[in-house]
């Protein structure tokens, strides 16, 4: 698949259906400049959505699930700490998660 963006999100590999509408939520904030899903892995277990892996150097590292399969996407922003309240209260990352540091 060649590379190129679409509303901010890098489009080199494909994106788990599953995850569409959270990358869509991610490339609709301000505060992030870019959304770049890693490959997809096959995974057991059927957890669903996003989790917060940790803080990069350039923004955060997610792992969106689907029912078989894993997903790393990284986020593009200055402001992680906002990134994730944000997706925090709009759904996409569950309550229990910890702000970056």
């Amino acid at each position: 698949m060649p590379k190129f963006r679409h509303r901010k999100i890098k489009r080199q590999h494909h994106v788990l259906e599953a995850l569409e509408a959270g990358l869509a939520v991610l490339a609709a904030l301000d505060d992030v400049q870019s959304v770049i899903p890693g490959p997809i892995k096959p995974k057991s277990g059927g957890a669903m959505g996003f989790s917060l892996s940790y803080a990069t150097a350039t923004g955060l590292k997610l792992i969106g699930r689907s029912s078989g399969a894993a997903q790393e996407v990284f986020v593009v922003t200055r402001r992680p700490d906002r990134v994730t309240a944000e997706l925090i209260r709009r759904g996409v990352l569950p309550p229990s998660t910890e702000l970056p540091r």
